[in-house]
């Protein structure tokens, strides 16, 4: 979940914001992005679900250390799922391990600084993270790839589909496309939901202008345009109080004309409680991948 602000977490933020002024790489804000966790709460295991730890090395010597969860046959698919900027991987665990129960592997990535994964997370370098998990499954996978992202890694997996030819240029070895985008409760911009998550709490109202100098270099309302032709679902609640409608009405705007979308009521990346649109992502992929 996005800035689900408590007291040290907003009196840390006021901390870094003073910071601001004399920074002059501004690429270095968008640690103000992510909160990891360090602590595992759970695991697949507990749902019953078969999984292995995959250990990936970035560039700087960061250690990525995520998740593949299997389903109980041959799996039709894998899908590649970024989590949001809170927590890690095993409090995301729930919003996709119900899909493995319809044939799909899940390839679960923690970011550097998140869970057991070394680093320090930036936009910059968690393309890096993305691009490497990308690699893992070209080179040990042949079935059909999907991207999945929810909040943050919705944003984030917007932005990396458009640049799939870059990161092929960078990668060690070569990727294989992915076939289709779901994304849900995206941020359009970094700096404008880095605004109105500090609105939101009095200790850090006056921070909002200097969080406009996040750089949208990354932002996903500036690439959503160039995913086409690959098929590409939103998902969006008309009730998210943390990434907020509009979001979604910026993302639709400059999407190509045939993307689909589910606009949905309840919480934030809560559209998966709901059975009718766990169909729509299951019809969806299976579209897009025979």
């Amino acid at each position: 979940m996005l800035y689900r602000f408590k007291h040290w977490r907003a009196l840390r933020t006021l901390t870094l914001i003073a910071a601001l002024s004399v920074l002059s790489a501004c690429s270095n804000l968008t640690t103000l992005l992510f909160y990891p966790d360090s602590n595992y709460y759970r695991t697949p295991e507990q749902l019953n679900i078969a999984y292995q730890t995959i250990t990936l090395t970035t560039e700087d010597g960061s250690q990525l250390r995520s998740w593949v969860m299997s389903p109980k046959s041959p799996p039709k698919a894998s899908i590649l799922f970024l989590h949001g900027n809170g927590e890690n991987i095993s409090t995301h665990m729930g919003s996709i391990a119900w899909i493995t129960e319809h044939g799909y592997e899940v390839f679960m990535l923690d970011y550097r600084g998140y869970g057991k994964s070394t680093g320090v997370p930036t936009l910059s370098n968690v393309f890096e993270d993305i691009t490497l998990a990308h690699e893992w499954l070209s080179t040990q996978r042949k079935v059909p790839l999907v991207l999945i992202g929810q909040s943050m890694g919705g944003a984030l997996a917007i932005t990396y589909a458009a640049n799939q030819e870059q990161a092929n240029t960078l990668a060690h070895e070569p990727l294989r496309p992915f076939t289709a985008l779901f994304s849900e409760s995206a941020p359009a911009s970094w700096p404008r939901i880095a605004r109105e998550a500090l609105s939101r709490h009095w200790l850090t109202w006056l921070a909002q202008g200097p969080a406009s100098l996040i750089p949208s270099d990354y932002d996903a309302e500036n690439f959503i345009g160039d995913i086409s032709p690959m098929p590409l679902l939103l998902m969006h609640s008309r009730d998210d109080s943390i990434v907020e409608f509009a979001h979604f009405e910026a993302l639709r705007e400059r999407a190509s004309p045939d993307t689909q979308t589910i606009i949905t009521n309840g919480p934030h990346i809560g559209g998966f409680g709901k059975e009718e649109n766990r169909l729509a992502l299951l019809k969806f992929i299976q579209s897009s991948t025979q």
